[in-house]
């Protein structure tokens, strides 16, 4: 078998992502990326961009005050590669590797990015970018339009501001331009709900969001007597159906319990007024799936609010989505699988669709691998730094689901643990991907069977 057929998508895309990293840190090493004139330290610069690029938001640097406009532009370009490769580079490897898509690429590639297999790839990009660049530039007219009238930015200021968190916000990156993320916007609903409205909607995935908007052109054509233009079927997607009920579920009870939890703190929604506490509550719940922006004080946040937070953060938003975390799909995958053991069934049934079994073996694997990982990283933290448990496991949680929330301990780690938060946001956004793909691709068939025998569970 020669080195190119070895090569499969998923080495390929965890190779490539790689040298962006590398490349984007050699160019925010460069003395003319900060305001001061200084070059950024390797070890600094590799940490800001494999969170850029990974779409994380997590940050050893203060961002407002170390880099300068051109920094900001690379951290925003880096964002958008990152975005853009999570959501559709796997589709595109198919087509470098031959010029054209064999039915072998195409299972290959679209099984990496969750998608259904697309005869057109180069269509598919065209459409994974202008959905992208329309929400983007949408929230960047909201955000640019207030900043200049309501806050009295310059206009080049407003534009700069809007269009670099209406990147991060689409992303699901978490950088923000100000050294305390977004809680000077604490009472501004004009600012806060577009952006958690935009993370939300990034946080379904690309085939959801094609579903719902080709959904929604079919009911404006029937409502104008005119036929379907797509012939879909009466019932959405089992797909859609999870990640848009399951993202419900998350947003509700994420946004009780924070609310609940920190009502009274004084350090976070304590001084608000009741509907403030509401706004910044929702936005409290929607971030850690995984967009990183905060609009209330981390650091203040009580322990049992952080707890609630990791759990959001590990399981994060949507396949072929921007968000992290182990997945929708497979946090409810793995509820069916306890509650049809519990209940004594054979099969795993969702709705009125059967889960194949291979598919509850893979989000066992992805669950346990990423589980596995947080435990050990935050057990060697814990031995080699100062920081409490709590505020590491945050830490490693946010790595791992590529979230960018943090306590504050970030800009205060070690070098040893930056490097290791580096290596963990790229397992986060790799890992699964890499994980799923070759479970998916490597069947290996057995000509006998061992006998049975049922060891002690439980």
């Amino acid at each position: 078998m020669s080195s190119r057929q070895r090569l499969q998508p998923s080495r390929l895309v965890a190779l490539a992502f790689t040298v962006i990293i590398l490349l984007g840190t050699f160019v925010l090493m460069l003395p003319a990326a900060t305001k001061s004139g200084v070059s950024t330290p390797f070890l600094d610069a590799l940490f800001t961009a494999t969170s850029a690029v990974t779409v994380t938001g997590l940050s050893t640097l203060d961002v407002e005050n170390h880099w300068n406009q051109l920094g900001d532009w690379i951290i925003a370009v880096l964002i958008q590669i990152g975005g853009f490769g999570i959501i559709g580079f796997a589709t595109l490897v198919g087509y470098l590797l031959d010029g054209r898509i064999s039915l072998s690429n195409k299972m290959l590639t679209t099984s990496e990015a969750s998608l259904a297999v697309a005869p057109d790839v180069k269509g598919l990009l065209k459409n994974i970018a202008k959905v992208m660049l329309f929400f983007q530039g949408l929230l960047f007219v909201f955000l640019a339009v207030r900043f200049y009238t309501y806050y009295g930015y310059e206009f080049d200021k407003a534009l700069g501001h809007g269009a670099f968190h209406a990147i991060s916000a689409f992303n699901n990156a978490g950088f923000a331009l100000y050294s305390d993320s977004m809680m000077g916007f604490a009472r501004d609903g004009w600012i806060l709900i577009p952006m958690f409205m935009t993370v939300i909607i990034a946080s379904l995935g690309f085939p959801v969001i094609v579903e719902i908007r080709d959904r929604a052109k079919d009911k404006w054509r029937s409502y104008r007597g005119l036929p379907s233009a797509y012939g879909l079927p009466a019932q959405w997607s089992l797909n859609s159906r999870i990640v848009l009920w399951a993202t419900l579920v998350l947003l509700i009870v994420g946004t009780v319990f924070i609310a609940v939890l920190e009502w009274n703190n004084p350090k976070t929604l304590g001084p608000l007024n009741a509907f403030d506490k509401i706004l910044d509550s929702i936005f409290a719940a929607v971030m850690p799936r995984t967009a990183g922006f905060n609009a209330m004080d981390m650091a203040g946040v009580y322990p049992s609010s952080w707890l609630i937070m990791d759990i959001l953060m590990f399981i994060g938003g949507a396949s072929a989505s921007t968000a992290g975390g182990i997945k929708l799909g497979t946090a409810v995958v793995l509820f069916y699988v306890i509650y049809t053991e519990i209940r004594g069934e054979a099969a795993v049934n969702i709705g009125n669709r059967r889960l194949p079994r291979s598919m509850q073996r893979q989000a066992l694997t992805i669950v346990g691998l990423s589980a596995t990982v947080v435990i050990g990283a935050t057990v060697l933290l814990r031995l080699t730094t100062d920081f409490s448990l709590d505020q590491i496991l945050f830490e490693v949680v946010s790595a791992v689901g590529t979230t960018g929330l943090s306590t504050g301990i970030t800009m205060q780690l070690p070098d040893h643990a930056k490097f290791l938060l580096s290596l963990l946001m790229l397992f986060g956004r790799l890992g699964p991907i890499v994980v799923a793909t070759s479970l998916a691709l490597r069947k290996t068939k057995r000509h006998f069977e061992y006998p049975r025998e049922r060891p002690l569970i439980g």
